[in-house]
């Protein structure tokens, strides 16, 4: 795995040389009268679709957070970031190996039919404010 480093001494995967995402150093500033990270030039210049824009920070687990472009008025706001994220993370996948995708098994289907017999749900059903898994 190539490892650079940035002037903070982090180590930044270079996802180049392997299959491990590109990570980034960064730190909090104080900007102005406010607070915000200063993230490593390398990531602007790896990903220009961050510069000049209006960004979004989702916290999706302690110590965890999810930045991502401001999407536009016009733009389905309501998408859950998380799954946005990993649904990308799948057309890129798939883009680059796609010799792995496999069709549903018929056995499988009859594995999934037969574990979930009998359950309900409601899609919309509010499941609280608790954490639903413990780690």
């Amino acid at each position: 795995m190539g490892q650079l480093r940035c002037k903070h001494k982090c180590a930044i995967r270079n996802s180049s040389h392997d299959d491990t995402p590109v990570q980034y150093c960064g730190k909090q500033a104080k900007t102005g009268n406010s607070l915000g990270f200063r993230l490593d030039r390398a990531f602007f210049k790896s990903h220009s679709e961050f510069n000049d824009q209006e960004v979004r920070v989702t916290v999706i687990a302690p110590g965890r957070a999810l930045i991502s472009v401001d999407l536009p008025t016009d733009s389905a706001r309501n998408e859950d970031p998380l799954v946005g994220s990993y649904l990308a993370f799948l057309a890129k996948e798939i883009t680059r190996s796609p010799q792995t995708i496999r069709p549903l098994g018929a056995a499988l289907v009859r594995r999934i039919r037969a574990l979930t017999h009998g359950v309900t749900s409601d899609p919309h059903q509010d499941l609280g404010d608790e954490a639903l898994l413990e780690w």
